[in-house]
């Protein structure tokens, strides 16, 4: 289990506050989906340019607070490792279901957003992009301008879990194809990815 998974709620709403303080403009949902982007996409965990870009992207001044560097840096190395972990699915950082569901819902869309945003930065127009990707960052699109609705059925509830499962496992994919198999070489599993489709 990652540490998203294990303290969502308080990493999410942490990182609320230290946005709201720095007059952030991004809400944590689509700051952490920017990082998983230009992650899934190839930012080594070396490279420390991510922070400026960001900068750029999120804050009217371009220089984020101190307090939130070193948040958005834990975020960072959290999504990193969770993300390369081949037992675990990527990582999001969203409200779980103790929100209202219009809550949640509005945060995948900007997390959807913010990884669409995010990808696009790191990945550029180096090459064209596989099929099984071009697909699964189309599902990502349609995720993002999903319509929100307060709808707190639990059908509702369930529709929106499948949505949240369908992009961890293609931001997984995305990562797989284009990050790890060409570091490794090799045919890398993605079994996951298999029998996971968008309702």
């Amino acid at each position: 289990m990652s540490v998203f998974e294990e303290n969502i709620n308080d990493l999410y709403d942490q990182f609320e506050e230290i946005l709201a303080e720095a007059d952030c403009e991004v809400t944590a949902a689509e700051f952490q989906g920017i990082l998983t982007g230009m992650i899934s996409a190839g930012l080594e965990s070396s490279n420390s340019q991510w922070l400026s870009q960001i900068g750029d992207l999120t804050s009217e001044n371009n220089i984020l607070s101190q307090e939130l560097r070193k948040f958005a840096t834990m975020l960072f190395e959290e999504s990193n490792k969770a993300i390369s972990d081949d037992d675990l699915l990527a990582p999001i950082l969203i409200p779980d279901d103790s929100y209202p569901m219009v809550d949640r819902l509005e945060s995948l869309s900007l997390w959807s957003q913010g990884y669409l945003l995010g990808f696009g930065l790191q990945f550029g127009d180096k090459k064209a992009l596989q099929k099984e990707i071009q697909e699964s960052l189309t599902d990502i699109a349609e995720i993002s301008q999903v319509s929100i609705e307060n709808d707190d059925t639990e059908e509702a509830n369930t529709a929106l879990e499948t949505l949240i499962e369908h992009i961890k496992v293609a931001v997984k994919m995305i990562y797989m194809e284009l990050v790890k198999k060409p570091k490794s070489g090799s045919n890398v599993s993605t079994q996951t990815t298999e029998n996971k489709t968008i309702h």
